[in-house]
């Protein structure tokens, strides 16, 4: 089947919603076809590709063991099997919530040979937060871990079933649990037999849930055509090849974790596992396993900094060092860079619905690697919309718009979302950027958190930056409350350094002698304990919002 005609096809299964939420206007898939930024390349092919090429090279490593491209297509292929043998077929999901180890990597790989859509979920929810996106999803496959200090997920998740009604069936990835599959078993036993037509390149292969959205989800589902187009175009902007080892902080049940086994995938690199994120943890897997490309949220290495864990570790083997997930303070980035006597920190921009929009690139000068998030991805667009509609000029601010290969079709099952978020054919990321002169983007803070003070638009993010550079402050966050004369005013959520405490007046008398315009202070301070966190480590600020009545 040629390209063209795979990409067109769909699946036969019972995914009506799901194909609908990667159906592109004919014209302009053809578009994407005649010009070659999309494929027939799917997940399954890539893995086989390099396990018929590069058999014996480790597709994935861990702290314990090495498991080759043969192994891992072989485990994948078995899972698949049983699966299919279990009664799934194309087009159905399977939910997964496991950290970065191997065996969700497997799953993924399982699912994209099946034509099922891999649906991960966040490893600190629990059934609250569950079962709205299991029941969005109708997911029919459940796998997760052994239990977790009280939390149970095999119990959570059989549970789950008696509100959830397309749940059938919990695998465990762990110890055996009364009324569930053990996943190990699974993959140890697959039967022999045929898996069906393959899968095509357009076909929904993961879906992904947006950051903080579990009451009213926001499914982002992507096919190997936009998901994979993106790791095709913006790998070589990283110089990846089969000797590199990819090592993420990033959790692979986000879009940004699927990304980065893509982007390994995709030319037979290996894939370095850190479980769960912790500073030191961190900086030993680098010591101890030498990876050459480190994918990491600014929170990541802010929190290895601040640790003092960067100093006197080798980094050598680290070509680049990429910074995601959130705006990262240019001190920061140049702090890293400073740690690394042989590579680079690059810069990325990316959301769930499109993954990487934005990237420096190897040869740029270090203060743009470090100071911005660079220029356009190959094949994607990027506007700047000001207040009134109009197209920003240089240095100036406004709410970041793209369009491309890589961005979603819209909201799977949230027609209101979708109608939203597009506008002419752009869409809408509520990210507020600006372009310098040379054409390099700046994030400078997100739409939904200026506070509009008597009509007047206050962008938070630099205050905040100035308030985290206080000597007693870790963190801070800066979110509206409701004022009867102005509207809105600001307050500042604080966590301190242990066993500091910092007032109101101490926080206006610092930014006074910084410079920042009195009309910028908050009004208030909020002493936490804890940033609420999305696990890519972005600021909840909604939920702080809510703390204010």
């Amino acid at each position: 089947m040629d390209p063209e005609q795979r990409c067109a096809s769909g699946t036969d299964g019972d995914g009506g919603a799901l194909r609908d939420a990667v159906r592109f206007p004919p014209p302009y898939a053809e578009q994407m076809l005649k010009q070659k930024v999309w494929s027939d390349d799917t997940v399954p092919r890539w893995l086989s590709r390099f396990a018929h090429e590069t058999p014996d090279t480790a597709a994935i490593v861990t702290a314990t063991e090495a498991i080759s491209y043969r192994e891992a297509f072989a485990r994948a292929e078995r899972l698949a099997r049983a699966l299919t043998a279990l009664g799934l077929r194309n087009g159905d999901v399977i939910a997964v919530q496991l950290p970065n180890v191997p065996e969700l990597m497997i799953v993924y790989f399982a699912a994209t040979m099946m034509g099922a859509v891999l649906a991960p979920i966040h490893m600190p929810y629990r059934a609250r937060e569950l079962a709205p996106l299991l029941r969005h999803a109708r997911a029919r496959l459940a796998v997760c871990g052994p239990a977790l200090a009280d939390y149970v997920p095999a119990e959570t998740f059989l549970a789950l079933r008696e509100t959830v009604a397309s749940l059938a069936l919990v695998v465990v990835a762990g110890p055996a649990h009364r009324g569930t599959l053990p996943l190990r078993e699974l993959i140890e036993a697959g039967p022999f037999g045929d898996l069906g037509g393959e899968c095509a390149a357009a076909d929904p292969a993961v879906l992904c849930f947006t950051s903080g959205t579990s009451a009213s989800p926001k499914a982002v589902v992507h096919s190997s055509c936009t998901m994979l187009a993106n790791n095709r175009l913006c790998g070589p902007l990283y110089g990846l090849t089969g000797h590199d080892m990819l090592l993420s902080g990033a959790p692979f049940t986000h879009a940004f974790g699927i990304c980065i086994i893509n982007l390994a995938l995709s030319v037979g690199a290996t894939q370095l596992l850190l479980p769960a994120f912790r500073p030191d943890l961190l900086v030993a897997m680098i010591a101890a396993h030498r990876p050459t490309v480190l994918f990491a949220a600014p929170a990541h290495m802010a929190a290895c900094l601040k640790a003092g864990l960067l100093d006197g570790v080798d980094f050598s083997s680290l070509r680049v060092a990429a910074i995601s997930g959130s705006a990262c303070p240019p001190q920061l980035a140049h702090a890293v860079q400073e740690k690394m006597p042989t590579g680079k920190v690059m810069q990325m921009w990316g959301m769930t619905e499109l993954f990487m929009g934005l990237n420096t690139r190897l040869d740029d000068a270090q203060d743009v690697r470090c100071g911005s998030v660079g220029r356009p991805a190959p094949g994607m667009e990027l506007r700047i919309i000001d207040d009134r509609g109009n197209l920003a000029s240089d240095d100036q601010s406004g709410e970041l718009q793209i369009r491309g290969p890589s961005v979603f079709a819209g909201y799977c099952g949230n027609a209101a979302a979708t109608a939203d978020a597009f506008h002419d054919g752009w869409f809408r990321t509520g990210d507020l950027a600006c372009r310098d002169a040379k054409g390099n983007f700046h994030i400078t803070g997100r739409l939904k958190d200026l506070i509009n003070r008597g009509a007047i638009k206050i962008n938070p993010v630099e205050v905040e930056a100035m308030i985290d550079r206080h000597p007693k402050v870790l963190q801070s966050a800066i979110v509206p409350m409701p004022d009867e004369v102005m509207g809105e005013k600001a307050c500042a959520f604080i966590v301190t350094r242990p066993g500091e405490g910092v007032s109101l007046r101490e926080i206006c008398e610092w930014l006074g002698q910084n410079d920042v315009a009195k009309m910028l202070w908050p009004e208030r301070v909020e002493m936490i304990d804890e940033m609420p966190m999305t696990p890519t480590r972005k600021i909840i600020k909604g939920t702080l919002r809510a703390r204010l009545g």
